[in-house]
């Protein structure tokens, strides 16, 4: 009979949260509905996050553990949970406690209250992050939702409670460059937003490196755009081009003028050039974007899975792309 309920989470320097979480997840779970599991995910966590979480496992058979075999970063982590879920419904909540628990049994009344919702998702009524993050994070969606035509919020947190209809269209997304936020928006379906709290401790694991590196992958997996504005790009540097051109030889024809000098020139091979690299180095992202795809890699791989006291050794296949599930 499958399960009423999965809870999904990743582990990544998630050692001191994991025993309140789990104890704070229970205990709402259990006013909802007696069959249910819960999935953490862990995402080769450096710390002993893992050990922690078999330690709970091991008490406690609704628990499932999946270790993946390297880091593969938290979207692509939850996707792999998600697949491995079994819930007829399923929670997907950070583990850090940043996300308050207790947002499954809200999430899950505005489900049972209209049965067309088939994912209801948390939204910060303001947020408050300190100024750096602040800025940098609205700098980024703005960006994003400039350049895709998937629109993302700012204001979006991860937890959300989705229908297994829902979960099914999200494992149709086979890309290896994975950006769950605009994967969620982009699968359609019928989404409610209720307001949501989150605290902010200060500390992320994402570095500005990965912030960095997530934009580009998010941009460029999700929008054209950058393509067009090359196009557009040569054409603007062309037509001032050949503006410049007619210029100088209405100067010489008409009026005899030659303009001499280096600094001129050397500025302007030197913007020529910038803008040649620029739109190679964009052009080059694509290239290595679709290198990445053709190759046709898994985009997660799982190395064991933990339920109860037993250890499993997963399918010979652990491609996300591919449908199958693994039931413990």
């Amino acid at each position: 009979m499958m399960l009423k309920l999965s809870v999904v989470t990743s582990l990544y320097r998630s050692s001191p949260y994991i025993d309140a979480f789990y104890r704070r997840i229970v205990a709402d779970a259990e006013k909802l509905t007696s069959a249910f599991e819960i999935v953490f995910v862990n995402d080769a966590s450096p710390d002993d996050s893992l050990e922690v979480a078999r330690r709970v496992c091991a008490t406690d058979p609704r628990v499932k553990v999946i270790d993946l075999a390297r880091n593969f970063g938290q979207h692509r982590a939850l996707m792999c949970g998600m697949r491995y879920a079994c819930g007829e419904r399923v929670f997907v909540i950070d583990v850090d406690l940043e996300e308050e628990p207790e947002n499954l049994g809200r999430f899950w009344h505005v489900m049972d209250e209209d049965p067309e919702i088939d994912v209801v998702v948390g939204e910060l009524e303001k947020k408050t992050l300190p100024f750096g993050k602040a800025f940098t994070s609205d700098l980024f969606y703005k960006v994003f939702n400039a350049f895709s035509p998937v629109q993302v919020s700012d204001r979006d947190i991860v937890s959300r409670l989705m229908k297994r209809s829902y979960v099914g269209a999200l494992q149709e997304y086979g890309e290896t460059e994975l950006f769950l936020p605009a994967v969620w928006k982009d699968a359609g379906f019928r989404q409610k937003r209720i307001v949501a709290t989150k605290v902010f401790d200060g500390n992320s694991s994402y570095t500005f490196r990965k912030k960095l590196t997530m934009a580009i992958d998010a941009i460029t997996s999700f929008s054209s755009k950058p393509l067009t504005g090359i196009f557009y790009l040569g054409l603007l540097s062309s037509g001032v081009a050949a503006l410049v051109i007619l210029y100088l030889l209405a100067q010489k024809l008409f009026w005899g003028r030659v303009f001499l000098g280096w600094t001129s020139l050397m500025a302007a091979l030197f913007m020529i050039g910038g803008v040649i690299v620029f739109s190679i180095g964009v052009v080059g992202i694509y290239i290595s974007k679709i290198f990445l795809e053709v190759k046709g890699r898994p985009g997660s791989l799982v190395r064991a899975i933990y339920q109860g006291d037993r250890a499993q050794v997963p399918p010979a296949s652990n491609d996300s792309r591919r449908d199958h599930e693994w039931q413990g």
